[in-house]
């Protein structure tokens, strides 16, 4: 065992009758071992002269080599020559590395991606069959290695009503920002990602900081991206995980809450990824109400420190992303206690991680464990017995402590702009992720369901199986499913863009904090509609894809379970409706009052006007089904309908408060109303807002065919809304009528929609909603990748299943007689 080898010396013996493989830093001589083999010589065969650690590993149980043939060991891999750990100063964290090392088995500290095990299947007796096979190919004509699609979609382009390059152009703001956002999303072009459903979860987590770390290391000195151009790295984002945090909430914290010295000592660090940022609010016991956080912050006069603590189980912080393994320092959700006294919630800066990225003494870290999905984000847990930070660690733009533990307010006055603009730019950003990534599901979708077929053309006759078929698009229920999905990431993606345009005007100073209000009322709502309405579009475009949907393949499975914490995110749903109700219900009083408002939420003012019923609110008459294709007559519709809701809703609130109810009961009591009413509010601002960015595009194709897409998001939704009583029987009948119409006039538009999202393959990962249509080939393709198609037979058949099965009638094979049967151990067949 004094014999070391290089991988280079390894390599050479790879045939059968000179087979040497790599397990760990063992060189293993298996050419007299493949004929004993248990599994049989061709598992080992296809590691001739490779690295075989994670295949043994995954087959064999720790010993196995001792105890079952120790002579096949012949030496040691030399320094250098496998991925085993580096050399370490610290004991501890050379512990670790192993521990990382067994773990990962495949690689540890390789640049490259990780990739599925690949398979030769050109070679005859591969694990799928005992003939080569030969790779697929596109083509317009079906074959046995090609689903004939090719033609399919570019056909469908060539149907357009307008141009896709104007429609992109139109969605980005123009050619020139369309450029720009391309160049933006660039740097991710020659990265592959569709193999990641293959990968573990430390290897997501780990190509996940790497590679956005290697995207962003360039511009970190001489670029900063503006909140559009953030929007626009975000739609595309392929492994989405913790940095998404520290840069999203983080920094964020840091530019409103840290003092002038405290922004020099982290700010620079912080967007150059020197150190790792944690946004640690939401413990395990609490949530959404952040004044009763349990984490407590005790200042000591004697050493000015302060001493934080989560003293209950329940108190420890859990949620956060970047906690459980990369964060180094986080912003850290506290109540401020001086002398017994309360001043309730602070942040503070602290350390959690050493240089050698080991917690330090009184801090707890840890991942939570696998999630529904997002598993690239490191979500963790934290707790805190005793752990001492200086007196400045506590972020002061607004308030200090002094040395001998006085609260003192900072000179200047806290301007109410940054609270109300911290959470929208978190919740605005949502609202256009929502669009995004619903568009995306809805572009996957559209293209399986143009080329998917399914039924005959024409029934009516007898049929031969090669009579031609229907696309699935073209049955009007799979239509419906489909546009809606299509009409709503239009209108969140209008609604983010609309979003971002006010953001830029509060920058200037241009808004009254009246007008914030309203609208950081309004945008919670709309986060909770949007996220809600979006994680509810992208599962029903993976269920309009059949059981290709459910395919971790088709990139829409993955999507709805990544997508759907964000649902919960900055406020859960109701929550964040309940916010926005809470703020209808005041301004109605204030109303009735004698009060006006003005902006979005003007049209509430006829609830002040004499003899004004919720139950007398008048619906605008339909004449025919042409009114439902018109957005100004929907738009009316939907306000009408929110008016009625929330004057009825109010009645019963101010019916409450009349019986001495106080206003957090009489709230409680109507908050199942409230609910309600809040939606038909959020619902006639998005149909409001897509009528005031159709009216603002130039007269063309464009215009037109956005029209009909407003149209049908609001008909859509009216469908199966509860409006009956409110549309009589034949408006409900004009409306049923309008959406066939639009089916019908967007029909052939349904491609070239998804295509102006502009989405490349790379970010889709999907083998069902490639760009060429080419479906079937990609699907077969990705199949052979699976960790099962790897070997064969497979783990456990010869101790599990073999035993069982009758294998003199199995070696008769296909032939037309077969052996009598024998008596088991179960007795004769009854056969």
């Amino acid at each position: 065992m004094s014999s070391k080898f290089t991988i280079e010396e390894v390599s050479r013996h790879n045939v059968k009758n000179d087979c040497w493989i790599i397990v760990g830093d063992d060189v293993l001589d298996c050419t007299k071992w493949l004929s004993d083999h248990p599994g049989g010589g061709k598992t080992i065969l296809q590691y001739a002269g490779k690295d075989a650690t994670k295949q043994f590993n995954l087959l064999h149980e720790p010993g196995t080599i001792e105890s079952a043939a120790p002579w096949v060991k012949i030496g040691k891999l030399v320094k250098g020559g496998s991925s085993s750990a580096p050399e370490s100063s610290s004991p501890s964290s050379q512990q670790s590395f192993q521990t990382r090392e067994q773990m990962m088995g495949r690689y540890s500290n390789s640049s490259e991606v990780p990739s599925p095990i690949k398979v030769d299947f050109s070679q005859p007796n591969n694990p799928i069959s005992l003939l080569p096979i030969q790779p697929t190919h596109a083509s317009e004509t079906p074959s046995r290695n090609s689903g004939g699609t090719a033609a399919i979609l570019p056909a469908a382009r060539k149907l357009a009503s307008f141009d896709v390059n104007e429609m992109i152009s139109l969605i980005d703001g123009g050619p020139k920002k369309t450029k720009n956002r391309r160049f933006i999303e660039s740097p991710t072009a020659d990265f592959d990602f569709f193999d990641k459903i293959y990968w573990s979860t430390p290897e997501i987590l780990r190509e996940h900081v790497r590679l956005y770390l290697k995207i962003h290391e360039s511009y970190w000195n001489t670029y900063r991206p503006t909140r559009e151009e953030v929007a626009w790295m975000t739609r595309v984002t392929i492994n989405k995980g913790s940095m998404m945090n520290h840069y999203g909430l983080f920094l964020p914290t840091l530019l409103t809450r840290a003092s002038p010295r405290q922004v020099m000592e982290f700010l620079i660090r912080t967007l150059q990824m020197k150190i790792i940022g944690v946004y640690a609010q939401t413990e395990l016991g609490h949530g959404s109400n952040v004044r009763g956080l349990q984490t407590t912050a005790h200042y000591d006069k004697k050493t000015e420190e302060f001493i934080l603590n989560t003293p209950t189980l329940s108190s420890m912080k859990w949620w956060p992303g970047t906690l459980g393994k990369v964060g180094t320092h986080a912003v850290v959700y506290a109540q401020l206690i001086l002398e017994g006294k309360e001043y309730g919630i602070h942040e503070f800066i602290l350390q959690i991680r050493d240089s050698n990225h080991r917690p330090f003494p009184g801090i707890e870290l840890g991942d939570l464990g696998p999630k529904l999905g997002d598993n690239a984000n490191d979500t963790g847990f934290m707790r805190l017995e005793n752990v001492r930070i200086p007196r400045d660690r506590m972020l002061s733009r607004y308030q200090q402590v002094s040395p001998d533990g006085k609260y003192m307010k900072s000179a200047g006055k806290a301007n109410p702009r940054t609270h109300y603009m911290t959470m929208m730019i978190a919740r605005g950003s949502m609202m256009r992720g929502a669009g995004d990534q619903l568009a995306r599901a809805a572009t996957v979708a559209t293209r399986y369901s143009e080329v998917r077929k399914q039924g005959f053309t024409d029934s009516t006759q007898g049929i031969s199986y090669k009579s031609k078929e229907k696309t699935i698009l073209d049955h009007q229920i799979q239509a419906f499913r489909i546009f809606r999905q299509i009409s709503r990431s239009y209108a969140f993606i209008f609604a983010g863009i609309w979003m971002s345009s006010k953001f830029g005007e509060w920058d200037k100073g241009d808004s009254n904090l009246a007008s914030m209000k309203e609208l950081a009322s309004t945008s919670n709502g709309l986060k909770a509609m949007c996220t809600v309405m979006a994680l509810e579009g992208i599962e029903d475009c993976r269920k309009c894809c059949g059981g290709n949907g459910y395919l971790m393949a088709s990139g829409v499975a993955t999507q709805a379970a990544d997508y759907a914490w964000q649902c919960t995110a900055e406020g859960d749903f109701v929550i964040l409706f309940l916010q926005t109700a809470r703020y209808l219900i005041q301004r109605v009083r204030d109303i009735k009052k004698g009060d006006k408002v003005v902006g979005h939420f003007a049209y509430l003012n006829a609830i002040g006007e004499p003899g004004f019923s919720s139950q007398t609110a008048k619906i605008v008459e339909a004449k025919s089904a042409d009114d439902f294709l018109d957005l100004d007559f929907l738009a009316e519709l939907y306000r009408i309908r929110a008016l009625s809701s929330l004057g009825a809703v109010s009645d019963d609130f101010e019916g409450l408060i009349a019986k001495g109810q106080t206003w957090d009961i009489a709230f409680n009591s109507c908050a199942v109303q409230l609910l309600e009413a809040t939606k038909y509010h959020c619902m006639s601002f998005l149909v409001e807002l897509f009528r005031g960015t159709v009216s603002e595009v130039k007269g063309g194709p464009c215009k037109e065919v956005l029209q009909k897409v407003g149209a049908f998001f609001a008909v859509s939704h009216l469908l199966d809304s509860n409006w009956a009583g409110v549309l009589d029987f034949q408006g409900m009948r004009f409306a049923q009528s309008a959406s066939s119409i639009l089916l019908t006039q967007l029909r052939n538009d349904a491609v070239p929609l998804v295509d102006a999202f502009d989405f490349p393959d790379r970010v889709l990962s999907s083998a069902i909603g490639r760009y060429d249509g080419n479906i079937y080939e990609a699907l077969f393709e990705s199949a052979k990748k699976s960790e099962l198609n790897q070997m064969d037979p497979f783990l456990g058949y010869e101790d599990v299943l073999r035993p069982y099965l009758d294998l003199e009638f199995l070696k008769a094979g296909n032939a037309k007689r077969y052996p009598e049967p024998k008596t088991s151990k179960f007795g004769p067949s009854k056969l």
